[in-house]
């Protein structure tokens, strides 16, 4: 008998020590590096462009000094970098690259930005004739409020103060890693969701249980084939008619989407953050959001 409990309290300890193990390396993996940026004045009125009319990408235009073409960066809170796309930036006289970083400044509205660290990556068939030449990350929104509105499609960053009709509908959110997690209420459940900015063309990605469960039971699946940085991703549509209700606000669900293809660190990445999925542009198209990630307070309307 007590050769068995020294094995199974052995065995508990092996556990409990690969749990603390285990959250240490996810929690170092997924902590991103310090915010390299450097972000000057309000941006005013920043008109949002879409790539499509499904509006699978949001874009926003940047101009560099002495130089009068309009570029163009992604806008994806699923990343936590402001980054350029390594070939799309050949011919540009006003970034300064290395092997791995660049150095630049840039104006998007009349919000300055710059930083001698842009990280530069290969990404996809971007060549030295696009004019979409990055990511803007998360990192823009760090420890300043920024407004989307959608409804006017224009964007607003480094705003000074919450709008006066956005005031009384603010909440908590999460901020964690750079990652946008919003609580929500879904089919009678307490749920967080990522709000990616980059998953732009989806009102909500999920697990295929949730999927299965939130979907109409006669809907047309529609099936696409898209990609997510590297990665080859098949997305499963349906339609639905559900609620998701943040704090005092009440938006359509009407569309649900399970993704085959993730990394495995996406999936971890959910698991790890305790999100039951993301929540793409679609969802709020007719309406704006109040981002304040000095104060941790967000609004919907």
């Amino acid at each position: 008998m007590k050769l068995i409990k020294k094995i199974l309290l052995s065995i508990f300890f092996l556990f409990v020590i690969t749990l603390v193990v285990g959250y240490f390396y996810f929690d170092n993996k997924f902590t991103p590096d310090a915010n390299y940026l450097s972000v000057k004045n309000e941006s005013g009125k920043i008109p949002i462009e879409w790539t499509s009319k499904d509006k699978k990408a949001l874009l926003l235009p940047i101009h560099f000094q002495n130089d009068t073409t309009t570029y163009f960066l992604q806008f994806d809170t699923g990343s936590p970098y402001t980054l350029f796309y390594k070939n799309a930036i050949l011919n540009i006289s006003a970034i300064t690259r290395e092997e791995k970083i660049a150095s630049s400044t840039f104006k998007i509205g009349q919000c300055e930005v710059s930083s001698n660290t842009f990280k530069m990556i290969n990404f996809r068939e971007q060549d030295k004739n696009s004019k979409l030449i990055g990511t803007l990350g998360a990192d823009i929104l760090e420890d300043r409020k920024t407004l989307i509105d959608f409804k006017n499609n224009s964007l607003y960053l480094n705003v000074k103060e919450a709008p006066k009709k956005n005031e009384d509908q603010l909440f908590d959110f999460k901020f964690k890693k750079r990652k946008i997690i919003i609580p929500a209420i879904l089919d009678n459940q307490n749920e967080n969701f990522l709000y990616d900015t980059g998953t732009s063309g989806y009102e909500l990605l999920t697990t295929r249980e949730n999927w299965e469960k939130l979907k109409l039971p006669n809907s047309i699946v529609t099936t696409e084939k898209g990609k997510s940085w590297d990665n080859v991703l098949t997305t499963y549509s349906a339609r639905a008619n559900q609620r998701i209700i943040f704090r005092q606000h009440s938006l359509a669900l009407t569309e649900v989407t399970y993704v085959h293809g993730f990394s495995k660190t996406q999936y971890y990445l959910m698991k790890f953050s305790g999100m039951s999925g993301m929540l793409g542009n679609k969802i709020f198209l007719e309406h704006s959001i109040f981002i304040d990630c000095q104060e941790l307070k967000i609004g919907i309307e």
